[in-house]
């Protein structure tokens, strides 16, 4: 699929997808909910003036107590309609017979979960060609190849991603390996 190419469609999951990712959903957190000292949640002093389709966090039963961080939940939200989206992808495969436009479904859900972990934090780390690190990178295959440095990485078998700071999975990889290097000549 050409990312650049424009797509027109009356299909029912495009209408849903792109209905559903910018609507507020039921249950959306109101933007004044806020822990209290020592992680009470406290009332939204502006709950009034929330949507019908929005309830404050704090009026929430299921909301962030003491077990569970807010980002956790956050994120958990946030994931719903990538959740219902996946789920329109799996019906309009089966009901339309059509695997290009399964493919195109699959596909945005994909992007769309993917931007958001994106807004949760998550990086994708440096792929390839580039230079081998250790800390990013574990080598699970060789290649012959005299284009690129001995040792540098030449493919991806898997990508790794980092999580603000920390990494989360490191990219297994593919290095080059060269003959002259192995054999002690220098190029």
């Amino acid at each position: 699929m050409n990312e650049n190419v424009h797509h027109t469609t009356t299909h029912p999951f495009h209408d849903a997808f792109h209905r559903s990712s910018t609507e507020n959903t039921v249950g959306a957190s109101c933007p004044d909910w806020d822990l209290g000292q020592h992680g009470q949640r406290d009332r939204c002093s502006t709950h009034e003036r929330c949507s019908p389709h929005q309830r404050c966090a704090s009026e929430n039963p299921s909301g962030p107590d003491g077990s569970e961080s807010r980002s956790t939940f956050k994120l958990m939200r946030d994931l719903l309609p990538v959740m219902d989206n996946l789920e329109r992808a799996i019906l309009a495969g089966r009901y339309s017979g059509d695997f290009d436009e399964l493919m195109e479904a699959v596909e945005l859900v994909r992007n769309q979960f993917f931007d958001t972990l994106t807004s949760h934090g998550l990086k994708k780390l440096a792929g390839s060609p580039g230079p081998f690190n250790a800390a990013q990178h574990r080598v699970v295959g060789q290649q012959e190849n005299d284009e690129h440095p001995d040792g540098s990485v030449v493919g991806v078998v898997q990508q790794g991603y980092r999580l603000r700071d920390s990494i989360l999975r490191p990219s297994k990889v593919v290095v080059a390996r060269n003959q002259c290097t192995e054999l002690g000549e220098e190029k």
